[in-house]
């Protein structure tokens, strides 16, 4: 019996966790379809598929203003640090996560696997204190950085690759910095109970490409309640840059994602990676093919979600 339990439960966390540890490409589907660098930080400058109902306030196509995403909205370039959370120490944290230079432990080899269009490799450490960390390097060939820029932040088109995705909404926006803060509350499968994020979120952009960053927040106007259950400490950041596609040709082209994400769940550490193992391969399968649908519905439809152009808001770093 406990046997059975536990084979029960490493396969509920198998379905479950892999969407964590992969934030940009965040979800995961019962459907049969959806099968050394160093950065340098001067000053910066501001410069048609149907889905089920989900609960939203955010899908409208005006311009960006408060009243488009149904949240607060920032007007003031100086008032920066009101509307975003993130700033440039978040950034130097994360460019130490890429150069290797956070002091934490060495990074273990999780998984690497691949495909003809996609290439996949996964890391995890275990720090002294606080959940697994995980990293994670994902080559898609024949894709943009500012595609995948644009995926990654698209919560309207989220849901149609994403079943778990039961509400999102926008809580507030800065229109001189790109930064957000939003609202997700996310189904899980069998006894689990549903998950709530609190999320602050913005972009960065220099020469070398795009430094996506995301974490849990707090926000007194939404109150804690014991379900669904609050996720607090949530981490996920990540690098985007173009690379040269694997075959060489100089006419396509090819996008690496390194992404760094932990969070508590309130799991054990060893049953989550059990459930990362068994799951995160078939996950990573599943959401290329969501960002192939993707890819060709703005192919064929060019105007972007207000998510897509809340992306093109970013803070650029001189170089």
């Amino acid at each position: 019996m406990i046997a059975q339990l536990a084979l029960a439960l490493v396969c509920l966390v198998a379905a479950w966790m892999p969407f964590l540890c992969l934030s940009p490409l965040k979800g995961w589907s019962w459907s049969r379809t959806l099968c050394s660098w160093r950065l340098k930080f001067p000053t910066l400058s501001f410069s048609s598929h149907k889905h089920r109902e989900i609960s939203s306030e955010s899908v409208s196509r005006p311009w960006l203003t408060a009243t488009t995403f149904g949240g607060q909205c920032c007007t003031h370039a100086h008032h920066e640090q009101e509307c975003s959370e993130l700033n440039e120490d978040d950034l130097k944290v994360l460019a130490s996560h890429i150069d290797e230079t956070d002091g934490s432990p060495p990074w273990k080899l999780m998984m690497e696997h691949s495909t003809p269009t996609l290439t996949y490799q996964a890391w995890y450490r275990d720090p002294p204190l606080g959940p697994t960390q995980y990293r994670t390097r994902t080559v898609f060939e024949n894709v943009s950085p500012e595609l995948l820029r644009n995926f990654f932040w698209d919560d309207e088109f989220r849901p149609q690759w994403d079943n778990t995705l039961i509400h999102f909404k926008t809580l507030r926006v800065c229109p001189q910095t790109g930064s957000m803060t939003v609202h997700w509350i996310r189904k899980l499968p069998l006894f689990c109970s549903d998950r709530e994020y609190v999320i602050t979120r913005r972009i960065w952009e220099s020469a070398s490409g795009y430094y996506c960053l995301s974490k849990g927040t707090p926000y007194p106007p939404i109150p804690r309640s014991k379900r669904p259950r609050r996720v607090d400490n949530y981490y996920s950041s990540w690098h985007i840059k173009s690379v040269k596609p694997r075959n060489g040709e100089q006419h396509k082209m090819a996008s690496e994602v390194l992404l760094f994400h932990h969070e508590d769940i309130g799991l054990p550490r060893e049953v989550v990676k059990m459930g990362v193992r068994a799951g995160m391969w078939s996950l990573v399968k599943r959401l290329h093919l969501g960002l192939q649908i993707y890819q060709m519905a703005k192919e064929n439809d060019g105007s972007p979600s207000n998510y897509a152009l809340m992306a093109n808001i970013t803070t650029k770093i001189k170089n």
